[in-house]
């Protein structure tokens, strides 16, 4: 279990340096809205499945920017919470499972969903970054 626990933090982390790497800017997209920073939003983690209802490890990017670890989760799996971001912050999330199940893992910020994956895999994970 250690093992997978390990996996699972070594491909959170090397997913979200890949979508960091990925990112780019548009300077039309240039806090178009008004919007500055630092802000408070709301943040919501969704997991659901159509193979499974429970799953070895959840883990999240929390209140404090920390990360959360959550055992044999019941899936459908939701955590919603109020938090003061800076640009260029990011949330994660990803899961576990003894098995290849199928999942699908969103983030949403303020009740608009801004990044998901649906994914076929024992390791899932799905990042987003503060522009």
């Amino acid at each position: 279990m250690k093992t997978i626990k390990t996996l699972s933090t070594f491909l959170l982390l090397a997913f979200s340096a890949l979508f960091l790497i990925s990112c780019r800017s548009d300077s039309s997209d240039d806090n178009s809205g008004g919007s500055s920073y630092p802000k408070q939003v709301s943040i919501t983690y969704k997991i659901t499945s159509t193979t499974t209802s429970s799953l070895l490890h959840i883990s999240y990017k929390n209140e404090t920017g920390g990360t959360t670890d959550v055992n044999n989760p019941s899936i459908p799996f939701t955590k919603t919470f109020t938090r003061t971001v800076n640009q260029f912050d990011n949330l994660s999330l990803s899961c576990s499972s003894n098995t290849t199940q199928t999942v699908k893992l969103e983030i949403l910020v303020d009740n608009k969903v801004v990044n998901f994956t649906d994914n076929t895999s024992t390791i899932s994970s799905v990042a987003y970054v503060f522009p």
